[in-house]
């Protein structure tokens, strides 16, 4: 099943490819759909080169997506990338498709000489967890993270 997979940076070109695949991603996370704010959120960070994002198709379908922010370390004086978002469509999960996209984004992470890829996991979700550990994730035993919400 996985032979027929293009795993490829996107452009502004796929936006509409894009949308119904983010949108779902949302909605798995309790969100409700709204693919009219979906396409101007992911316009814009076309529009002003605020991320980058990598998508898997099979048969010009968006069947995977993950999106990368670029964030910065002072003390390394290093770029680091945020794995904000990263999502398979249901009926090719546990296939190998996530590990092949991550294999994308890992390289992009290499080629632009970055310090790492940094990415947050729910605390319900072991399945996610185990995924990423598998792929060589460690949990980070250094800092604490916080946040506040505004």
């Amino acid at each position: 099943m996985n032979d027929n997979l293009i795993i490829r940076q996107a452009t502004i070109q796929d936006l509409n490819k894009i949308v119904p695949i983010f949108d779902s991603y949302r909605e798995y996370f309790n969100q409700q759909r709204n693919p009219m704010k979906v396409e101007n959120f992911l316009f814009e960070r076309f529009e002003h080169l605020e991320s980058v994002i990598f998508i898997v198709e099979r048969e010009g379908e968006v069947i995977g997506f993950a999106q990368l922010y670029p964030v910065f370390s002072s003390l390394s004086l290093q770029r680091v990338w945020l794995l904000n978002d990263f999502f398979i469509t249901e009926a090719y999960r546990q296939q190998g498709v996530g590990k092949q996209l991550f294999a994308k984004v890992k390289e992009f992470s290499t080629l632009t000489k970055s310090k790492g890829i940094e990415l947050s996991v729910e605390h319900i979700n072991q399945k996610a967890w185990e995924f990423w550990e598998k792929l060589g994730f460690k949990l980070d035993e250094e800092f604490r993270y916080y946040y506040f919400k505004i």
